[in-house]
């Protein structure tokens, strides 16, 4: 056999992920969500083949397509959208509007996903949920995103990135002891994490209809998303003691943190088990606290793990970060640098796995994005293009997917039933772009 790093090189080789088929193919999602939380489960279907339709209200759109960073637009466009909305099909469609859903349940018939994220109960008030689309088709299904779930005391309150930290107690873990500040987990993850798992989940039901043809309805709730992933309520109920705060450290490995080098960069360190304590000791230039705290019981007694905090601390601090990684190869023990975006988004390494993407759009161009989040060999994930002016796909799903004539299409539009932008950033296409000759928004058919 060649060699290993070679073959495994070759057989997730970015420049081949066109030539591979797509897993989800001929999966048809109808995506009602909006924002980030919903959108994310969409996307992740949609990055490796999915058919999704993102259902839009004319004229005002997705809110994400304003959520600019430091209220800048990009291209007339939202950086953060694209990131949520890349490789869907735009269709602006007015839900309340009865000739709204005729489309709607035409669609569902041969859907075999639906997705929403609006305020619980709301998708049943406008005749989308779940007890009216499984009638039209009973394989669909349902997945319902919302802060609080579809029942409880908390279901029809509103809920963000933020409100479902905070709830999920994912907040009371963060900050340092002693301290009576917390932080926010940066980056909406809040949002993206219940997102994953709601593609996920979407995926089981998957396998369940394929062996029984059943569809069925998923509640996910983004604070519960949230709160399964933390130990901290488990370990209250056995010792009756709150978890506590970390800091930067690891509560199950010492010496552990974030130290600053000489030269003013960040190196995370973790000694995760005693060969590596060993090693962190060795290169530290303290081979005696390897032999006077010898397991890792010892290692975490409070003043211990003090003790052994502080010492690395003081020897990251005279050194340089090449020098501490030189000396983690050659002690074997953990070590990684603290990267910001703009070592990442120039990592020579990440762009060649395909981690790091850059994009080339017919309508914006070129944007750097990250790649799909798992890679696999025979069926990779790919962005095929970025997100799409408001409405963008109205000719094409009416006309493609569901037969409706010119004249039709027209009546639709006339009555506002379907729709497209309004001058204003974020819905619009960007100025230098010809939206009139575009094939894909002017779908004559084929």
């Amino acid at each position: 056999m060649e060699n290993y790093f070679d073959y495994t090189k070759k057989l997730f080789d970015p420049s081949q992920v066109k030539e591979k088929p797509e897993v989800f193919k001929g999966l048809r999602v109808l995506d009602f969500t909006h924002v980030i939380y919903g959108p994310t489960a969409a996307k992740v279907l949609g990055s490796y083949g999915a058919e999704v339709i993102k259902f839009e209200l004319p004229w005002t759109g997705d809110l994400w397509r304003f959520g600019v960073l430091w209220g800048s637009f990009w291209r007339h466009s939202s950086i953060c959208f694209h990131f949520v909305q890349y490789g869907k099909y735009f269709f602006s469609l007015n839900l309340k509007l009865p000739k709204a859903k005729e489309i709607i349940y035409k669609l569902a018939q041969n859907a075999d996903v639906v997705m929403e994220n609006f305020a619980s109960g709301t998708a049943e008030t406008w005749g989308i949920g779940y007890s009216q689309l499984s009638k039209i088709n009973p394989g669909i299904i349902y997945l319902s995103c919302a802060t609080y779930g579809q029942y409880g005391p908390m279901r029809f309150f509103p809920g963000w990135d933020l409100l479902a930290q905070a709830a999920s107690g994912a907040i009371s873990l963060t900050g340092y002891p002693g301290t009576d500040k917390y932080y926010k987990l940066p980056d909406y993850v809040g949002d993206f994490l219940p997102g994953n798992i709601g593609a996920l989940a979407v995926i089981m039901a998957l396998n369940y209809r394929k062996k029984t043809g059943k569809g069925q309805y998923i509640d996910l709730a983004q604070t519960e998303a949230l709160m399964r992933i933390m130990p901290n309520f488990t370990y209250e109920s056995i010792t009756g003691e709150e978890l506590g705060r970390a800091g930067n450290t690891d509560p199950t490995m010492a010496p552990s943190g974030i130290f600053k080098s000489s030269e003013g960069k960040f190196v995370a360190v973790a000694a995760a088990t005693d060969e590596q304590y060993k090693g962190v000791c060795q290169a530290m230039g303290h081979p005696d606290l390897a032999n006077k705290y010898t397991d890792t019981f010892e290692r975490l007694k409070p003043e211990n793990a003090k003790e052994l905090y502080e010492t690395a601390k003081k020897w990251v601090a005279e050194s340089t970060v090449d020098n501490l990684v030189e000396l983690a190869k050659k002690h074997h023990f953990a070590i990684a640098q603290v990267e910001d975006d703009y070592d990442i988004a120039n990592d020579e390494w990440r762009r060649e796995r395909g981690s790091v993407v850059m994009v080339t759009d017919d309508i914006y161009q070129r944007l750097l994005m990250p790649g799909p989040h798992d890679m696999l060999s025979k069926t990779p994930g790919r962005i095929k293009w970025l997100a799409r002016p408001l409405g963008y796909h109205n000719r094409y799903i009416l006309k493609k997917l569901l037969g409706y004539s010119d004249e039709e299409i027209r009546q639709l539009e006339k009555e506002r039933v379907v729709g497209y932008w309004d001058d204003k950033p974020g819905i619009k296409p960007p100025v230098y772009y010809d939206i009139k000759s575009d094939p894909m928004f002017n779908y004559r058919g084929e």
